[in-house]
């Protein structure tokens, strides 16, 4: 089985660093393939992703393709946003977390289809004329 968790891992990192969403697929593998909990896939996702996150950070960085004043920026926001969702996720139920999360993830997954699918159609009509 080391075999088939290795193989996983190779291709769960290839993907998300083409940007595919490795971790999501990963969270699948641990809980259909290897029969863990979601919460305890949910914990390994992360830890994947810091380690993503810190290779990719550290191309970036030799690229000097980061705007440091955005990350600033974003950061004086985005801090004290999250901690707000998540003292509001600790006190929301969690079925219902899980729907809009669900619903969220509906909504995200349509706007990619439309954007993804609306240049073909409009370009198809194009060489038509």
């Amino acid at each position: 089985m080391a075999f088939v968790d290795m193989m996983a891992a190779f291709f769960m990192g290839a993907l998300s660093g083409m940007g595919i969403g490795g971790g999501g697929l990963l969270v699948i593998y641990l809980t259909l393939i290897r029969g863990a909990e979601q919460i305890n896939a949910q914990g390994i996702n992360l830890y994947f992703f810091v380690f993503a996150s810190i290779a990719a950070l550290f191309i970036h960085c030799r690229k000097r393709r980061i705007d440091y004043s955005l990350v600033l920026l974003l950061s004086a926001f985005g801090m004290p946003v999250s901690l707000f969702g998540g003292l509001l996720a600790s006190v929301t139920d969690p079925y219902l977390l899980r729907k809009i999360f669900g619903v969220m993830l509906m909504i995200a997954g349509g706007i990619s289809l439309v954007r993804t699918v609306l240049p073909y159609i409009i370009n198809k009509k194009e060489r038509k004329k």
